[in-house]
């Protein structure tokens, strides 16, 4: 069977809910529910309790969402779980509107979780988290995602649980180049892996295919920042925490990189004008060595081309540092103020943390983490093997972090014109740096 092959639709549908938080959706209007959205006292022995819970899922993600569903009945069948489905493009429009109405769902995906907050749509998850010990079950860099206070996100009380698992951004290469070249390690440091590049471009061989049409050399670009600042000032950016900026000497010195590897043609010479599925098929058919992307490109590749590629995760600015990668979670709800069922619904939020939901997300094409799992990295083991130790390896790093793309929108639009400039030529970092930090700034005022 092909490795990932349902990630696509995964990927598009996870792409649908991660895109809503780049703008606070307008709340549905009115007075807050009148419901307690703080439980204090809760209950976790309800496993053999008669109960039906709803889960609002987008119609992408179904056919995971519902292999979800039946694991956690086989293993508590006395509550049953329906999922209700929405046409993806519809629904975050959708969702406010159900969670403030009379009958929501018990469990949804929130694109705009301070929103929800701030309306009372969503409950305060603090008492199941100190009952179940979420805390300790999840990596930090994950579950912080689902912390708000005073419309800071990040930190407060918990909003969203469940597991940990998504795509893995990194560092795609094709083992037949690869061997080529002389790789036979995988990088352990940015100045190893740009040897690599450098050894690729004397032999004649293009080291990054890019698509920059679409601007998705933004990519590379992230991962560069997480590297440099830290994926957890990346992350303070991205949730728009009071004093966070962009404006840094380390901000620089990750554009001055990417400019470094334009320069010295580590890109494809036409990176600006082609576009992602353009790249896939330069890739695909051997005519470069690397490509940066995330897991979901496993989907687009043709079936020829497998078992011909690997990934591992960008390699750090120093050897033994931090392992990281931007993902979403799949594996992470909220429960609606207004639910009936908030006891079972955490039971099933529980459930997600444990290895029996891990591994409906590996067979459904995403990593998951998994304190069980000790697959090694290395550029011996086949695609899917490393995607789970690529995972692993950014979970035990706390090295999870989101695109500065999702802050505001006037980053997402600037971000693609500013590297265009760069890889052009036509701009250097302290100016490419400079213009994104006015974006955020205005984006923070829009607000």
């Amino acid at each position: 069977m092909r490795p990932m092959r349902r990630l696509r639709a995964l990927g598009v549908a996870a792409a649908m809910v991660a895109v809503a938080s780049m703008s606070a959706c307008a709340g549905p209007g009115g007075e807050a529910p009148a419901t307690d959205a703080s439980p204090t006292s809760v209950r976790t022995d309800v496993g053999d309790q008669e109960a039906t819970i709803t889960l609002f899922t987008g119609a992408g993600l179904k056919d995971y969402q519902q292999a979800l569903a039946d694991a956690f009945m086989k293993k508590y069948p006395a509550i049953t779980v329906e999922l209700q489905v929405e046409a993806d493009n519809n629904y975050n429009t959708v969702l406010p509107r159900l969670l403030a109405s009379d009958s929501p769902p018990d469990l949804a995906v929130v694109g705009d979780l301070n929103g929800a907050v701030r309306d009372g749509l969503v409950t305060n998850l603090d008492a199941y988290d100190d009952a179940y010990g979420w805390s300790q079950k999840v990596p930090a860099s994950v579950l912080d995602a689902g912390r708000v206070r005073d419309g800071e996100t990040g930190t407060g009380s918990l909003y969203v649980g469940g597991g940990a698992a998504g795509p893995l951004t990194g560092v795609f290469y094709n083992r037949e180049l690869a061997e080529k070249v002389g790789m036979s390690d995988i990088p352990q440091t940015l100045d190893e892996w740009e040897a690599v590049m450098a050894k690729a471009k004397a032999m004649g061989i293009t080291p990054i295919v890019a698509s920059n049409a679409d601007g998705l050399i933004g990519h590379l670009y992230n991962l560069l920042l997480g590297n440099y600042m830290g994926a957890q000032s990346v992350l303070d950016v991205a949730w728009r925490k009071p004093g966070a900026s962009l404006d840094t000497a380390e901000a620089t010195e990750a554009t001055a990189r990417l400019q470094k590897w334009a320069d010295a043609g580590y890109f494809n010479a036409d990176a600006n004008a082609i576009n992602q599925d353009a790249s896939y098929g330069r890739f695909a058919a051997g005519k470069g060595l690397f490509m940066v992307q995330g897991t979901w490109m496993t989907q687009a590749l043709p079936a020829s081309f497998d078992g011909k590629y690997g990934i591992f995760p960008i390699p750090p600015v120093e050897a033994g540092g931090p392992i990281i990668s931007m993902t979403a979670n799949t594996l992470a709800f909220s429960i609606a103020s207004r639910s009936d069922n908030k006891d079972a619904s955490a039971l099933f939020l529980d459930f997600l943390t444990t290895p029996e939901a891990a591994a409906v997300a590996t067979d459904n094409g995403y990593a998951a983490a998994d304190a069980t799992d000790q697959t090694p990295l290395s550029l011996e083991s086949d695609v899917e093997s490393q995607i789970r130790a690529g995972y692993a390896a950014v979970t035990a790093s706390e090295g999870f972090f989101t695109w500065i793309q999702n802050s505001v929108p006037a980053v997402n639009t600037e971000l693609s014109a500013q590297l265009q400039l760069l890889v052009s030529g036509k701009a250097d970092p302290e100016d490419v740096v400079e213009h994104l930090q006015k974006s955020y700034e205005r984006g923070l005022q829009d607000r």
